[in-house]
């Protein structure tokens, strides 16, 4: 009886184990796929591919692009320097953002010029450098145009150039710090005209330009994946039924939606 019992029980118990193992391979694929089609949103802001963080998996997008939600404000931390992420352009594919030291104040606690990862970014075209020194012997120096403003981080009067002066004022040891931020190049031109508009033009941000195959994800989420990375750091079109290496197959199973194998057990 044992013997007939355990003849029956054998094949099940194998059946079962296929089941199990194809039904958890299925929704970590369906995993992967669910959590790199959902898009990051904070403030106003919509990010996907290749921007990861929140409620997208580290797999959802390569090192570099991570970004935070904090207090409804989308930040990026970029060579060591945070920005806030002020506007997306997807078809370009670009974004504009602002040095989080800088918003709201030319005072920063820190003096650091802007400074971006090539490998993953670029600057736009129609940006240039607001130049900003700190510590000067005096407010009038020649080619500089005073802000009359002292900093209550440091003690420190600031001024600003938005062309190269005739000399640098650190170099020469008029001025203690110098530090170059990037704007547009139309607000730098405005500023030259109306110093007010100051904060302005440094809150307007700048652009950048990712450095990303817009085309391979593309045509991976037209197949009917989402975009992300395998397990070397190379691209991976996440689908239903796996993972490939550009596009899904739809002639695969679950390509086109998820499935889970049907147990039919013939008594």
């Amino acid at each position: 009886m044992h013997t007939l019992l355990l003849q029956w029980l054998f094949p099940l118990l194998l059946i079962t184990s296929f089941l199990s193992i194809n039904v958890e391979l299925s929704l970590s694929q369906y995993e992967q796929h669910r959590n790199c089609s959902e898009d990051i949103k904070c403030g106003g802001i919509r990010l996907s591919y290749p921007f990861w963080g929140e409620n997208r998996a580290n797999y959802c997008g390569p090192p570099g692009f991570e970004v935070e939600c904090l207090e409804n404000v989308t930040m990026i931390n970029i060579s060591s320097i945070n920005y806030r992420i002020l506007k997306t352009n997807p078809s370009a594919p670009s974004i504009t953002v602002a040095r989080q030291d800088y918003w709201q104040t030319v005072c920063p606690q820190t003096y650091e010029n802007t400074n971006i990862n090539f490998s993953l970014f670029d600057y736009t075209s129609g940006l240039t450098n607001l130049t900003f020194y700190y510590g000067c012997a005096s407010i009038n120096l020649p080619g500089l145009n005073s802000t009359s403003q002292t900093c209550d981080t440091n003690n420190d009067n600031v001024s600003y150039v938005t062309r190269s002066p005739p000399s640098d004022p650190v170099a020469n040891g008029y001025c203690k710090n110098g530090v170059n931020v990037t704007v547009f190049r139309t607000a730098a031109l405005t500023l030259e005209a109306n110093p007010m508009t100051l904060q302005a033009a440094v809150d307007g941000g700048f652009e950048l330009g990712l450095q990303i195959n817009n085309v391979q994800c593309n045509s991976c989420v037209e197949s009917g994946g989402t975009c992300g990375l395998n397990t070397t750091g190379g691209f991976s079109c996440f689908c239903l039924d796996q993972a490939y290496a550009t596009v899904c197959n739809a002639t695969a199973p679950g390509a086109q939606g998820m499935s889970v194998p049907s147990l039919v057990i013939l008594l």
